[in-house]
């Protein structure tokens, strides 16, 4: 008989909508519980979801509702501590948490550390890993179409550690989670910039070395062109692939040319929520079941983040930082504090701000929700018709055609 499992959430914000579509997915769990600060927030899921029991506490939900799986899906900031608290409850045997796994590698490793001490299987919330694409081009991969893998180009924007995380992250999952030997990293920070209350670059490039002749370059927010946080190029001796996680393309000898690869797409395949978030809860459970370690792991998250944090540190000091990292706070918010990095625009803004509920009018949200609008949306809106400060998108990057005209 299949064993049925209690999850609850953390944070009833916009991601933990995705975590819901993927429990929602699986018959043996049943979401019995949400916990957030925010009444009106705990009100939201348990209305929509039916979902019996709202905390205002992580200790209560744990306490009262005695979960067996929680997402944590609070802001980058309250990862590690909200994921200890939470590997301490008695009855958790698995955490998703989300992405980015820690701000700096000393919460990273502090997360990793206090799951296994408590017994607790922790994955991250790099949920692409488990989409059509991305799984058939580490297929591809492995049965060598390219040949030996020798480069990957990531572009992102939105900062790196929003959009960079899964990029980087998925990019190693396809050539088969190498870890990396060092990491060369520039930095621009002339406005006060944050993102969900981290302070973030305005832009930023690495340059990733891994064993053998394998390397990533990475770019965020420097120049658009449709980039993504799921899409890559991959190069080998013998081919490339175009990576996507519900489009795939490869070429080589035996293509003649850039071929789409069928990846037999099912409703609910999409890069958040929906099919690719039950997969991954459902490998969570069975690795708790099994022993087998998933492959969103914290323990292979953790090296995700040590390239990000690598990259800022060799922006700090001007060098090549080789691998594993001393630092362990976040060489981002030293740079700044150093006084590195000095402004243009001393006004503090952040680009996910819009996602604060805990002033917002909420009886104008509702007004929208009712009219269909969706939790995203309408929280922006809120936001810009109560003037909210210190909320403003990050700039346009520049785009193929802006720099063509350029040039000619």
């Amino acid at each position: 008989m299949t064993k049925q499992y209690k999850a609850a959430i953390v944070g009833c914000g916009s991601i933990g909508q995705a975590h819901m579509q993927g429990y929602e997915r699986l018959d043996n769990v049943d979401v019995v519980a949400v916990a957030d600060p925010l009444e009106a927030a705990r009100n939201m899921y348990m209305k929509e979801y039916g979902i019996p029991q709202g905390y205002a506490t992580v200790a209560e939900m744990l306490e009262k509702a005695e979960p067996d799986i929680v997402s944590v899906c609070v802001w980058h900031l309250l990862h590690d501590t909200v994921t200890a608290e939470v590997a301490a409850g008695p009855s958790v045997k698995g955490i998703i948490c989300e992405k980015p796994m820690a701000i700096g590698m000393g919460r990273a490793d502090a997360m990793v550390d206090v799951c296994e001490a408590n017994g607790v299987k922790l994955a991250i919330s790099h949920q692409r890993r488990f989409t059509p694409g991305w799984e058939k081009a580490k297929e591809l991969v492995e049965d060598g179409a390219i040949g030996i893998p020798l480069r990957a180009d990531l572009r992102v924007k939105e900062g790196l550690a929003n959009w960079g995380t899964h990029s980087i992250d998925g990019a190693r999952y396809i050539l088969g989670d190498p870890v990396a030997e060092w990491v060369m990293g520039a930095v621009e920070r002339r406005t006060n910039k944050f993102e969900r209350d981290t302070a973030i670059e305005d832009a930023c490039m690495g340059l990733i070395h891994f064993g053998g002749s394998l390397q990533f370059f990475i770019q965020s927010d420097l120049w658009d062109r449709n980039s993504d946080a799921g899409k890559f190029f991959i190069r080998g001796t013998e081919g490339m692939l175009h990576v996507t996680e519900t489009v795939l393309k490869l070429f080589n000898a035996e293509t003649g040319g850039w071929t789409s690869v069928d990846l037999g797409l099912k409703e609910g395949d999409q890069a958040i929520g929906g099919n690719t978030n039950g997969a991954q809860t459902k490998e969570l459970i069975e690795w708790i079941e099994t022993g087998k370690e998933s492959r969103g792991s914290g323990r292979i998250a953790r090296d995700t983040v040590e390239v990000m944090m690598a990259m800022y540190e060799s922006a700090r000091h001007n060098k090549v930082i080789r691998l594993p990292m001393e630092e362990k706070e976040y060489p981002l918010e030293l740079m700044i504090n150093e006084g590195k990095l000095p402004l243009e625009d001393t006004e503090r803004y952040d680009i996910r701000g819009f996602l604060d509920r805990s002033q917002i009018d909420e009886t104008r949200y509702q007004q929208l929700r009712d009219d269909g609008i969706p939790h995203h949306q309408a929280m922006s809106i809120v936001h810009s018709e109560m003037g909210t400060e210190g909320i403003r998108p990050a700039p346009e990057l520049a785009s193929l055609k802006d720099s063509q005209s350029k040039d000619s």
